[in-house]
């Protein structure tokens, strides 16, 4: 007795595409990785700046900055990244 599978075949279908070079599904890519990779490094850049608050600061107020200028700092890594990578994209489109 065999199951079918509950996958469909369109992902498969979409990522083989997107590796034969659909500018389409280049952006889409584009667009995960870079939501991705900002969402992790405001993660890694609030837990930083905590952590670092809860070290050297007792005020609630001096906490919550130090904490907040470390999210702005993940966010600003993460947005820089990102306008690297759509330009690398653009790039790569022009060339073609």
């Amino acid at each position: 007795l065999t199951t079918p599978s509950l996958a469909p075949s369109a992902p498969r279908e979409l990522m083989a595409t997107a590796k034969t070079g659909l500018p389409e599904l280049k952006v889409a890519e584009t667009w995960d990785s870079c939501i991705e990779n900002t969402i992790r490094k405001l993660a890694y850049g609030t837990l930083g700046g905590g952590l670092i608050a809860v070290i050297l600061f007792r005020g609630v107020a001096a906490r919550s900055a130090v904490a907040g200028l470390g999210a702005g700092v993940g966010i600003g890594m993460g947005y820089t990244e990102c306008k690297h990578e759509f330009e690398l994209v653009d790039k790569a489109a022009a060339a073609k």
